[in-house]
């Protein structure tokens, strides 16, 4: 048989383009001359050094924000503990002026009882007091 001039029944392997180094999901690129080379090692360094001073003031303002809310937790127990300490001592001074008054009460009581009755000697009755 001789040759046709025309496309063969054969097929060809068919040529593709690939990425260089494979079908991983990196795409490398592959530089000619040192400039290129610094350039693009400038350019990741500086991407990189970009990402960590993001991830380093995101973590100093956690920090600090955690740290205003201690001293806001803070401050708002101590308002709290200072309500209470000064709630306590007007407690105590109403107590006091009660007790104030119940011994006034009492001694011009006894007192007058005293005068009425005269100073007649009349045993006093035992008190047994339970905690």
């Amino acid at each position: 048989m001789a040759p046709t001039a025309g496309p063969s029944n054969q097929k060809q392997p068919a040529e593709r383009k690939r990425k260089a180094g494979g079908s991983g999901k990196k795409g490398k690129v592959f530089v000619e001359d040192k400039k290129d080379l610094l350039s693009l090692m400038s350019s990741i360094t500086s991407s990189k050094d970009a990402m960590a001073e993001s991830k380093i003031t995101k973590r100093k303002a956690a920090l600090e924000e955690s740290e205003t809310s201690v001293a806001e937790e803070k401050s708002r127990k101590s308002r709290k503990s200072v309500e209470k300490e000064e709630a306590l001592e007007r407690a105590k001074a109403s107590l006091l002026e009660k007790q104030r008054l119940k011994k006034s009460k009492k001694s011009s009581s006894n007192a007058s009882g005293q005068k009425q009755t005269g100073s007649a000697d009349q045993p006093k009755k035992k008190k047994v007091g339970f905690a």
